[in-house]
Protein backbone atom coordinates (compact mmCIF):
# COMPACT_ATOMS: atom_id res chain seq x y z
CA UNK A 1 0.00 0.00 0.00
CA UNK A 2 2.79 2.39 0.91
CA UNK A 3 4.61 1.71 -2.38
CA UNK A 4 1.43 2.42 -4.36
CA UNK A 5 0.90 5.68 -2.46
CA UNK A 6 4.46 6.82 -3.07
CA UNK A 7 4.27 5.88 -6.75
CA UNK A 8 1.04 7.83 -7.09
CA UNK A 9 2.57 10.87 -5.40
CA UNK A 10 5.63 10.74 -7.63
CA UNK A 11 3.50 10.35 -10.76
CA UNK A 12 1.28 13.25 -9.73
CA UNK A 13 4.30 15.46 -9.04
CA UNK A 14 5.85 14.61 -12.40
CA UNK A 15 2.59 15.27 -14.25
CA UNK A 16 2.06 18.60 -12.53
CA UNK A 17 5.68 19.60 -13.20
CA UNK A 18 5.24 18.85 -16.88
CA UNK A 19 2.07 20.90 -17.04
CA UNK A 20 3.66 23.78 -15.18
CA UNK A 21 6.57 23.86 -17.63
CA UNK A 22 4.19 25.46 -20.13
CA UNK A 23 4.38 29.25 -19.71
CA UNK A 24 1.26 30.86 -18.33
CA UNK A 25 -0.02 34.40 -18.67
CA UNK A 26 1.31 36.75 -16.02
CA UNK A 27 -1.02 38.68 -13.74
CA UNK A 28 0.75 41.41 -11.82
CA UNK A 29 -0.88 43.18 -8.90
CA UNK A 30 0.92 45.99 -7.17
CA UNK A 31 -0.23 48.32 -4.43
CA UNK A 32 3.13 50.01 -4.02
CA UNK A 33 3.90 48.15 -0.79
CA UNK A 34 7.11 46.44 0.27
CA UNK A 35 7.85 43.66 -2.23
CA UNK A 36 7.94 40.12 -0.84
CA UNK A 37 8.63 37.11 -3.07
CA UNK A 38 7.09 33.80 -1.91
CA UNK A 39 9.34 31.22 -3.61
CA UNK A 40 8.71 27.49 -3.63
CA UNK A 41 6.57 24.64 -4.91
CA UNK A 42 2.90 23.63 -4.56
CA UNK A 43 2.89 24.52 -0.87
CA UNK A 44 3.76 28.12 -1.78
CA UNK A 45 1.18 27.98 -4.58
CA UNK A 46 -1.51 26.65 -2.25
CA UNK A 47 -2.14 23.49 -4.27
CA UNK A 48 -5.25 22.35 -2.38
CA UNK A 49 -6.11 25.70 -0.78
CA UNK A 50 -5.56 28.38 -3.46
CA UNK A 51 -3.52 31.14 -1.86
CA UNK A 52 -2.20 28.84 0.87
CA UNK A 53 -0.22 30.57 3.59
CA UNK A 54 -0.23 33.80 1.61
CA UNK A 55 -3.84 34.52 2.62
CA UNK A 56 -3.24 34.92 6.33
CA UNK A 57 0.30 36.22 5.91
CA UNK A 58 -0.95 39.21 3.93
CA UNK A 59 -3.60 39.87 6.56
CA UNK A 60 -1.18 39.52 9.44
CA UNK A 61 1.28 41.96 7.88
CA UNK A 62 -1.47 44.44 7.03
CA UNK A 63 -2.82 44.26 10.58
CA UNK A 64 0.68 45.01 11.87
CA UNK A 65 0.80 48.17 9.75
CA UNK A 66 2.82 46.67 6.91
CA UNK A 67 1.00 46.83 3.57
CA UNK A 68 3.07 44.58 1.31
CA UNK A 69 3.22 43.70 -2.35
CA UNK A 70 3.57 39.98 -3.08
CA UNK A 71 5.51 39.52 -6.33
CA UNK A 72 6.14 36.68 -8.77
CA UNK A 73 5.10 35.36 -12.15
CA UNK A 74 2.34 33.11 -10.78
CA UNK A 75 -1.12 34.22 -9.71
CA UNK A 76 -3.82 32.51 -7.65
CA UNK A 77 -5.89 32.70 -4.50
CA UNK A 78 -9.35 33.75 -3.31
CA UNK A 79 -11.00 37.06 -4.06
CA UNK A 80 -10.51 38.23 -0.48
CA UNK A 81 -6.73 37.93 -0.83
CA UNK A 82 -5.80 41.43 -2.02
CA UNK A 83 -2.56 40.32 -3.74
CA UNK A 84 -2.37 37.01 -5.64
CA UNK A 85 1.19 37.12 -7.03
CA UNK A 86 3.74 34.48 -6.03
CA UNK A 87 6.47 32.17 -7.35
CA UNK A 88 5.18 28.77 -6.26
CA UNK A 89 5.49 25.95 -8.82
CA UNK A 90 3.69 22.65 -8.07
CA UNK A 91 5.88 19.60 -8.53
CA UNK A 92 9.14 21.51 -8.91
CA UNK A 93 12.35 20.50 -7.19
CA UNK A 94 15.08 22.80 -5.93
CA UNK A 95 17.10 22.53 -9.15
CA UNK A 96 14.11 23.41 -11.31
CA UNK A 97 13.35 26.51 -9.28
CA UNK A 98 17.03 27.43 -9.16
CA UNK A 99 17.24 27.35 -12.97
CA UNK A 100 14.80 30.28 -13.08
CA UNK A 101 15.46 32.02 -9.78
CA UNK A 102 17.92 34.66 -11.00
CA UNK A 103 15.50 35.89 -13.67
CA UNK A 104 12.53 35.90 -11.30
CA UNK A 105 14.36 37.74 -8.54
CA UNK A 106 15.97 40.24 -10.91
CA UNK A 107 12.62 41.10 -12.50
CA UNK A 108 10.74 41.57 -9.21
CA UNK A 109 13.45 43.22 -7.05
CA UNK A 110 12.03 41.91 -3.76
CA UNK A 111 12.80 43.39 -0.36
CA UNK A 112 12.38 39.93 1.17
CA UNK A 113 12.29 36.37 -0.20
CA UNK A 114 10.48 33.48 1.51
CA UNK A 115 11.91 30.08 0.46
CA UNK A 116 10.17 26.79 1.24
CA UNK A 117 11.66 24.12 -1.04
CA UNK A 118 12.77 20.51 -0.96
CA UNK A 119 9.49 18.63 -0.55
CA UNK A 120 9.51 17.40 -4.14
CA UNK A 121 13.17 16.39 -3.90
CA UNK A 122 12.13 14.15 -1.01
CA UNK A 123 8.94 12.81 -2.62
CA UNK A 124 10.76 12.05 -5.88
CA UNK A 125 13.79 10.67 -3.99
CA UNK A 126 15.88 12.88 -6.24
CA UNK A 127 19.58 12.79 -5.36
CA UNK A 128 18.85 13.57 -1.73
CA UNK A 129 22.51 13.49 -0.73
CA UNK A 130 23.06 16.64 -2.79
CA UNK A 131 19.78 18.39 -1.96
CA UNK A 132 21.47 20.61 0.68
CA UNK A 133 24.07 21.70 -1.86
CA UNK A 134 21.32 22.55 -4.34
CA UNK A 135 19.52 24.62 -1.72
CA UNK A 136 22.76 26.40 -0.85
CA UNK A 137 23.34 27.27 -4.50
CA UNK A 138 19.79 28.58 -4.82
CA UNK A 139 20.28 30.89 -1.86
CA UNK A 140 23.52 32.17 -3.40
CA UNK A 141 21.76 32.93 -6.68
CA UNK A 142 18.92 34.74 -4.91
CA UNK A 143 21.40 36.78 -2.90
CA UNK A 144 23.38 37.69 -6.01
CA UNK A 145 20.24 38.86 -7.81
CA UNK A 146 19.00 40.88 -4.80
CA UNK A 147 21.95 41.72 -2.53
CA UNK A 148 19.93 44.03 -0.29
CA UNK A 149 17.08 41.56 0.27
CA UNK A 150 16.51 39.58 3.42
CA UNK A 151 16.18 35.89 2.51
CA UNK A 152 14.20 33.59 4.78
CA UNK A 153 14.93 29.87 4.30
CA UNK A 154 12.45 27.48 5.89
CA UNK A 155 12.73 23.84 6.83
CA UNK A 156 10.13 21.83 4.91
CA UNK A 157 6.92 20.88 6.67
CA UNK A 158 6.25 17.32 7.90
CA UNK A 159 5.25 14.44 5.60
CA UNK A 160 2.84 11.73 6.70
CA UNK A 161 4.82 8.82 5.22
CA UNK A 162 7.38 7.70 7.80
CA UNK A 163 10.13 6.98 5.28
CA UNK A 164 9.76 10.30 3.53
CA UNK A 165 9.56 12.09 6.86
CA UNK A 166 12.90 10.57 7.83
CA UNK A 167 14.41 11.93 4.62
CA UNK A 168 12.80 15.30 5.25
CA UNK A 169 14.29 15.40 8.76
CA UNK A 170 17.76 14.61 7.40
CA UNK A 171 17.43 17.39 4.82
CA UNK A 172 16.03 19.86 7.36
CA UNK A 173 18.92 19.18 9.73
CA UNK A 174 21.33 20.69 7.21
CA UNK A 175 19.45 23.95 6.66
CA UNK A 176 20.53 25.89 9.80
CA UNK A 177 24.16 25.26 8.89
CA UNK A 178 23.57 26.40 5.31
CA UNK A 179 21.92 29.57 6.53
CA UNK A 180 24.63 30.27 9.09
CA UNK A 181 27.21 30.43 6.33
CA UNK A 182 25.34 32.96 4.19
CA UNK A 183 25.68 36.12 6.25
CA UNK A 184 23.39 38.40 8.23
CA UNK A 185 20.80 38.83 5.46
CA UNK A 186 19.84 35.14 5.38
CA UNK A 187 17.58 33.77 8.13
CA UNK A 188 16.45 30.30 9.13
CA UNK A 189 12.74 29.64 9.75
CA UNK A 190 11.81 26.39 11.49
CA UNK A 191 8.62 25.69 9.56
CA UNK A 192 8.72 21.96 10.29
CA UNK A 193 8.12 22.63 13.97
CA UNK A 194 5.09 24.82 13.23
CA UNK A 195 3.00 21.94 11.85
CA UNK A 196 2.33 18.27 12.53
CA UNK A 197 0.90 15.54 10.35
CA UNK A 198 -2.58 16.35 11.62
CA UNK A 199 -2.27 19.64 9.72
CA UNK A 200 -1.94 17.84 6.37
CA UNK A 201 -4.83 17.34 3.95
CA UNK A 202 -3.25 14.58 1.85
CA UNK A 203 -0.05 13.65 3.61
CA UNK A 204 1.90 16.39 1.82
CA UNK A 205 -0.08 19.63 1.56
CA UNK A 206 -1.48 21.51 4.57
CA UNK A 207 -5.11 21.98 5.39
CA UNK A 208 -6.30 25.57 5.64
CA UNK A 209 -5.48 25.46 9.36
CA UNK A 210 -2.01 24.19 8.50
CA UNK A 211 -1.45 26.99 6.00
CA UNK A 212 -2.54 29.47 8.66
CA UNK A 213 0.14 28.06 10.98
CA UNK A 214 2.68 28.59 8.21
CA UNK A 215 1.47 32.17 7.80
CA UNK A 216 1.95 32.84 11.50
CA UNK A 217 5.48 31.42 11.42
CA UNK A 218 6.42 33.53 8.37
CA UNK A 219 4.90 36.64 10.01
CA UNK A 220 6.92 36.05 13.18
CA UNK A 221 10.09 35.61 11.13
CA UNK A 222 9.52 38.87 9.26
CA UNK A 223 8.68 40.71 12.48
CA UNK A 224 12.00 39.59 13.96
CA UNK A 225 13.98 41.30 11.18
CA UNK A 226 13.34 45.08 11.19
CA UNK A 227 12.59 46.45 7.75
CA UNK A 228 12.02 43.07 6.09
CA UNK A 229 8.32 43.89 5.69
CA UNK A 230 8.94 47.63 5.53
CA UNK A 231 9.22 50.34 8.13
CA UNK A 232 5.60 51.40 7.81
CA UNK A 233 4.95 51.30 11.53
CA UNK A 234 7.84 53.49 12.68
CA UNK A 235 6.58 56.48 14.69
CA UNK A 236 7.21 59.91 13.17
CA UNK A 237 7.24 63.22 15.04
CA UNK A 238 5.10 65.98 13.52
CA UNK A 239 5.70 69.72 14.00
CA UNK A 240 3.34 70.75 16.81
CA UNK A 241 1.55 74.13 16.66
CA UNK A 242 2.47 74.48 13.01
CA UNK A 243 0.21 75.07 10.02
CA UNK A 244 0.60 72.61 7.14
CA UNK A 245 -1.21 71.39 4.07
CA UNK A 246 -1.53 67.68 3.26
CA UNK A 247 -0.65 66.87 -0.34
CA UNK A 248 -1.51 63.53 -1.90
CA UNK A 249 1.50 61.55 -3.14
CA UNK A 250 -0.28 59.18 -5.54
CA UNK A 251 1.13 59.70 -9.04
CA UNK A 252 -2.24 60.83 -10.40
CA UNK A 253 -2.92 63.35 -7.72
CA UNK A 254 0.15 65.22 -6.54
CA UNK A 255 -1.61 68.57 -7.07
CA UNK A 256 -4.48 67.62 -4.75
CA UNK A 257 -4.69 68.50 -1.06
CA UNK A 258 -6.82 67.35 1.86
CA UNK A 259 -9.60 69.84 2.55
CA UNK A 260 -12.97 70.04 4.27
CA UNK A 261 -16.15 71.15 2.52
CA UNK A 262 -19.62 71.21 4.05
CA UNK A 263 -18.22 69.25 6.97
CA UNK A 264 -16.74 66.37 4.96
CA UNK A 265 -13.17 65.60 3.92
CA UNK A 266 -12.11 65.63 0.27
CA UNK A 267 -9.06 66.19 -1.87
CA UNK A 268 -9.02 69.03 -4.37
CA UNK A 269 -6.55 70.69 -6.71
CA UNK A 270 -5.11 73.79 -5.05
CA UNK A 271 -2.90 76.33 -6.80
CA UNK A 272 -1.71 79.86 -6.15
CA UNK A 273 -4.71 81.05 -8.17
CA UNK A 274 -7.23 79.25 -5.93
CA UNK A 275 -9.61 81.37 -3.90
CA UNK A 276 -9.03 82.14 -0.23
CA UNK A 277 -11.77 79.79 0.99
CA UNK A 278 -10.23 76.76 -0.68
CA UNK A 279 -6.76 77.66 0.61
CA UNK A 280 -8.12 77.95 4.15
CA UNK A 281 -10.07 74.69 3.86
CA UNK A 282 -6.84 72.96 2.76
CA UNK A 283 -4.80 74.19 5.72
CA UNK A 284 -4.51 72.40 9.06
CA UNK A 285 -2.80 73.20 12.33
CA UNK A 286 -0.98 70.30 13.99
CA UNK A 287 -1.74 70.36 17.72
CA UNK A 288 -1.24 67.87 20.58
CA UNK A 289 -3.64 64.97 20.24
CA UNK A 290 -7.05 65.51 21.79
CA UNK A 291 -7.01 61.92 23.09
CA UNK A 292 -3.88 62.65 25.12
CA UNK A 293 -1.20 61.43 22.73
CA UNK A 294 0.01 61.81 19.15
CA UNK A 295 -1.60 64.68 17.21
CA UNK A 296 -4.82 66.29 16.06
CA UNK A 297 -5.42 68.35 12.90
CA UNK A 298 -7.23 71.57 13.65
CA UNK A 299 -9.13 73.35 10.90
CA UNK A 300 -7.45 76.62 9.92
CA UNK A 301 -10.71 78.50 9.39
CA UNK A 302 -12.85 76.65 11.95
CA UNK A 303 -10.45 76.42 14.90
CA UNK A 304 -12.84 74.52 17.20
CA UNK A 305 -13.20 71.78 14.55
CA UNK A 306 -10.82 68.88 13.97
CA UNK A 307 -10.26 66.24 11.32
CA UNK A 308 -11.83 62.99 12.54
CA UNK A 309 -13.22 59.69 11.25
CA UNK A 310 -16.76 58.51 11.85
CA UNK A 311 -18.17 55.27 10.45
CA UNK A 312 -15.21 55.18 8.08
CA UNK A 313 -15.80 58.63 6.53
CA UNK A 314 -13.38 61.42 7.43
CA UNK A 315 -14.88 64.82 8.24
CA UNK A 316 -14.43 67.75 10.59
CA UNK A 317 -16.22 67.82 13.92
CA UNK A 318 -16.31 70.26 16.79
CA UNK A 319 -14.51 69.14 19.92
CA UNK A 320 -17.45 68.30 22.19
CA UNK A 321 -15.22 66.97 24.94
CA UNK A 322 -16.35 63.36 24.61
CA UNK A 323 -13.79 60.58 24.64
CA UNK A 324 -15.04 59.16 21.33
CA UNK A 325 -14.79 62.42 19.40
CA UNK A 326 -11.35 63.11 20.78
CA UNK A 327 -10.11 59.60 19.98
CA UNK A 328 -11.55 59.78 16.45
CA UNK A 329 -9.79 63.12 15.97
CA UNK A 330 -6.36 61.88 17.06
CA UNK A 331 -3.78 60.66 14.54
CA UNK A 332 -0.30 59.23 14.89
CA UNK A 333 2.47 59.86 12.38
CA UNK A 334 4.02 56.76 10.78
CA UNK A 335 6.92 56.60 8.39
CA UNK A 336 6.27 55.91 4.70
CA UNK A 337 8.35 56.16 1.52
CA UNK A 338 7.97 59.70 0.18
CA UNK A 339 5.93 61.08 3.04
CA UNK A 340 4.06 60.20 6.21
CA UNK A 341 1.03 58.12 7.12
CA UNK A 342 -1.59 59.29 9.58
CA UNK A 343 -2.69 56.27 11.61
CA UNK A 344 -5.88 56.29 13.65
CA UNK A 345 -5.37 56.59 17.40
CA UNK A 346 -8.28 54.32 18.29
CA UNK A 347 -8.11 51.98 15.28
CA UNK A 348 -4.42 50.98 15.05
CA UNK A 349 -3.47 49.77 11.59
CA UNK A 350 -6.01 52.05 9.89
CA UNK A 351 -4.94 55.15 7.98
CA UNK A 352 -6.19 58.40 6.50
CA UNK A 353 -6.77 57.66 2.81
CA UNK A 354 -8.05 59.51 -0.23
CA UNK A 355 -10.15 57.56 -2.74
CA UNK A 356 -12.36 59.01 -5.49
CA UNK A 357 -11.46 62.48 -4.17
CA UNK A 358 -12.91 61.68 -0.75
CA UNK A 359 -11.18 61.15 2.61
CA UNK A 360 -11.79 57.83 4.38
CA UNK A 361 -10.29 55.70 7.12
CA UNK A 362 -8.77 52.66 5.39
CA UNK A 363 -7.74 49.34 6.92
CA UNK A 364 -5.36 47.35 4.68
CA UNK A 365 -6.90 43.95 4.07
CA UNK A 366 -10.36 45.05 5.20
CA UNK A 367 -13.62 44.49 3.35
CA UNK A 368 -14.85 48.05 2.74
CA UNK A 369 -14.37 49.80 -0.59
CA UNK A 370 -11.74 52.14 0.83
CA UNK A 371 -9.77 49.13 2.11
CA UNK A 372 -9.17 47.82 -1.41
CA UNK A 373 -5.47 47.12 -1.92
CA UNK A 374 -5.23 48.72 -5.36
CA UNK A 375 -3.11 51.88 -4.96
CA UNK A 376 -3.59 51.68 -1.22
CA UNK A 377 -0.02 52.46 -0.21
CA UNK A 378 0.40 55.74 -2.13
CA UNK A 379 -3.16 56.76 -1.23
CA UNK A 380 -2.39 56.57 2.50
CA UNK A 381 0.86 58.49 2.14
CA UNK A 382 0.82 62.28 2.51
CA UNK A 383 3.40 65.01 2.08
CA UNK A 384 3.35 67.74 4.72
CA UNK A 385 3.83 70.96 2.77
CA UNK A 386 3.92 74.70 3.27
CA UNK A 387 0.37 75.77 4.27
CA UNK A 388 -1.81 77.40 1.65
CA UNK A 389 -3.15 79.73 4.35
CA UNK A 390 -0.29 80.53 6.80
Amino acid sequence: MRRRLLSALAATAATVAALLAVPTAAHAESNGGVRILPLGDSITDGFNVPGGYRINLWRALAAAGHPVDFVGSQFNGPSDLPDHDHEGHPGWRIDQVDANATAWVSSTAPRSVLIHLGTNDVIQNYDLANAPARLSALVDHVRAAAPAADVFVASIIPLSDAGREASANSFNATIPGIVAGKGAKVHFVDMHAALNTGDLADGVHPTRAGYDKMAARWADALAAVPGSAGDDGAPVSLPVNTNVSLRATTACCTNRYARHQNGLGYTEVVTSASDALLKNDATWRIVPGLAGGCYSLQSRNYPTYYLRHQNGRVKISQDDGTALTRADATWCGRSAPGGVRLASWNFPGSYLRHINSELWLATPGGTATQDNAASLVPDITWALTTPWAP
